[in-house]
């Protein structure tokens, strides 16, 4: 038991050593371009992890593996995407020594039949948009970066990026996947029990 738990703590500390730096960052201060009025608290923030492998002093977008906005990863998504679902991250550099920061990100997804849909992305230095339509409404909305818009980063290395903003859930599970989850978890409570239940066995030499 006490190797068990002296293994899991080295490991844990190797991987806190070796964890890819995190950098997490804010920009505050858009103009809401429905309204036509500049809000001085409306906050766009984020955080990305990577590591500079071709030590050019920049960050590009095969080089980072998280990219957090608002609290969705727009890396760990694309995954996901298919004919009516998209997520992902267009584009992405950040110039390290000048804290320059550029990315393209975005979710948009519709029905089979494209009666309803919607979108909501980000541009650096240009603006945050989001819209969505149905056979009966449509809307669309829009934050806009301008001169007063002002841009924070900050480093820290070892910190997880679900610690520096926590994934936002994207689906829930249908009920197949729920039923799914659940007899996997009383199969294996089950042989845990019926394990602890068997007499141990003399060692032979």
């Amino acid at each position: 038991m006490f190797r068990s738990l002296a293994f899991a703590t080295l490991l844990a500390a190797s991987c806190t050593v070796h964890a890819a730096p995190v950098w997490t960052f804010s920009y505050t201060g858009f103009l809401e371009k429905n309204t036509g009025v500049f809000s001085d608290t409306y906050t766009l923030s984020g955080s990305f992890s990577g590591q500079d492998r071709n030590r050019d002093g920049y960050l590009e977008k095969n080089e980072i593996t998280s990219f957090f906005l608002n609290g969705v990863d727009y890396i760990g998504c694309a995954g996901a995407s298919n004919e009516f679902y998209n997520c992902g991250t267009d584009s992405f550099r950040y110039k390290m020594r000048g804290s320059e920061l550029a990315f393209s990100a975005g979710i948009s997804g519709r029905d089979p039949e494209g009666y309803s849909g919607g979108g909501h992305y980000f541009t650096a230095g240009d603006g945050e948009y989001e819209y969505n339509y149905s056979p009966y409404s449509a809307s669309e909305s829009a934050y806009l970066w301008t001169d007063q818009t002002r841009f924070t980063i900050g480093m820290g290395k070892g910190r997880s990026p679900l610690m520096a903003a926590p994934m936002q859930v994207l689906a829930v599970p249908e009920p197949g996947t729920w039923a799914m989850l659940a007899t996997g978890l009383l199969l294996v409570t089950g042989m845990a029990r019926r394990h602890r239940r068997q007499p141990l066995q003399p060692v032979r030499g």
